[in-house]
């Protein structure tokens, strides 16, 4: 739509941006039985679709985001895991590894124990006796000595013990961790699986759309051809009817555009979306060559005297060509058609055209001429009276004057001409021909 449109211009401002975004467009689509529907796609739905389109392809990309991030998390998850596995791993390791100590611990503690209770049994001899063995001194001294080391050897061994268990500690909070982490990595692979679901739910959504635009596309250049056929038909149909006349279609075309309103102004390319799509470029081209030919053909066809001066009932008693003249009786020839009716049937212009003579003359009696360009020129004589003056635009079927007896007549009649660049032309090729072109 313009923006010099006045219906546009009546639209609020939004509208009109609204209605510059998304011009309305049409789609043709076909139909089980052969046939065409043509769908109206106005400015407001194609925004909605064009804001779904939008929302769809921001939920698939943040799907695909959210899916990456959660492989991610899942990843630094899983090393997490494995470190603390490993970890638990090492402390089973030194856990067997303090249990050995703990036994060995044992044993001496068992052989401290035995050696005690020999030096104790030896010193209760010794009393008993009464008997001091001259080596009994130095024996009871290494064996405090070994007592001494073995005691610290003991202590050394529980210290490291004690720091072992502290690590044990630390380790059995670690595997507390390990659980957490499993848990919150089985969540993250759930949420990765509803995301991927939802991911491949709309991809077949944007799948669908996309064969559905294929098919719209595909019925929108079948349409295109068809009317493209209909089209070549109707113009093979209206160029065969002229030239029966005997019309040279194509300067009277030029001498049609020569005559008609100026117009102009500077060449901007109009930004047509649909031609830079193959599917539709060859067929909308085609297309638009047969509209302008077919508008021109119109357009001549409309200034052409192409319809029956009388709309009234009548009946014709003169043809065109060679007759015995009603007065004399001699051969002539009759250069139009002439019409019986009742004194007073309207007579009406047989295209649209300007008066170029409206007046008595000569033979026709009262008489009106019309010139509908291109050198063409309907003439209707013997009129009983005039309603049009020279100057004065008419158009098909306007009346001109009334069906009379006036100049050389022998009755009430009309007697209608066409004449093209002056020569006489016969009416009735013009009106078997508009036949065609109007049943059309």
């Amino acid at each position: 739509m313009s923006e010099f449109d006045p219906q546009h211009l009546n639209l609020p401002p939004w509208k009109r941006a609204l209605r510059r975004a998304f011009p309305e467009r049409h789609v043709m689509i076909r139909t089980d039985s052969g046939g065409f529907q043509s769908l109206s796609l106005g400015s407001l739905t194609q925004a909605i679709t064009a804001t779904v389109g939008v929302v769809l392809l921001g939920i698939v990309t943040y799907s695909l985001a959210m899916v990456i991030w959660v492989d991610t998390v899942i990843d630094a998850k899983k090393a997490e895991v494995q470190e603390a596995q490993d970890s638990y791993k090492q402390l089973l390791a030194e856990v067997a590894l303090y249990r050995d100590q703990i036994a060995e611990v044992t044993r001496g503690l068992e052989n401290n124990h035995a050696v005690i209770s020999r030096y104790v049994d030896t010193g209760d001899a010794e009393k008993t006796g009464g008997e001091v063995h001259g080596d009994a001194e130095p024996d009871l001294a290494t064996w405090e000595e070994e007592a001494g080391r073995a005691r610290d050897a003991l202590l050394a061994q529980l210290a490291e013990m004690e720091e072992g268990m502290a690590e044990l500690s630390e380790a059995h909070q670690l595997l507390t961790q390990f659980d957490d982490f499993e848990l919150e990595m089985r969540k993250m692979v759930l949420q990765r699986d509803l995301a991927l679901e939802e991911n491949q739910a709309l991809t077949d959504r944007v799948t669908d759309l996309e064969d559905l635009v294929i098919e719209m596309e595909t019925a929108q250049a079948a349409l295109l051809e068809h009317f493209g056929a209909v089209a070549r038909t109707r113009i093979t149909d209206i160029e065969g009817s002229l030239a029966e006349v005997g019309l040279d279609i194509d300067s009277m075309l030029d001498a049609l555009t020569a005559n008609a309103d100026g117009r102009g102004g500077p060449f901007v390319p109009a930004d047509l979306p649909i031609l830079d799509k193959p599917v539709y470029k060859d067929s909308v081209t085609d297309l638009n060559t047969y509209v302008d030919r077919l508008d021109a053909l119109r357009a001549l066809t409309d200034a052409l005297p192409l319809s029956q001066p009388i709309l009234a009932q009548h009946r014709l008693t003169s043809a065109y060509g060679i007759r015995q003249d009603p007065f004399n009786g001699r051969a002539a020839r009759h250069e139009g058609m002439d019409y019986a009716a009742p004194m007073g049937t309207p007579i009406v212009a047989t295209a649209a055209g300007k008066v170029v003579y409206a007046g008595w003359r000569r033979g026709y009696g009262r008489s009106v001429d019309i010139s509908h360009g291109m050198g063409v020129v309907t003439r209707y004589g013997h009129l009983s009276s005039i309603s049009r003056k020279v100057g004065d635009t008419v158009a098909r079927g306007d009346e001109i004057g009334k069906l009379g007896n006036s100049g050389r007549s022998t009755g009430p009649h009309l007697h209608y001409e066409i004449r093209v660049k002056g020569a006489p032309r016969n009416p009735a090729q013009f009106m078997k021909a508009g036949q065609h072109v109007f049943q059309g």
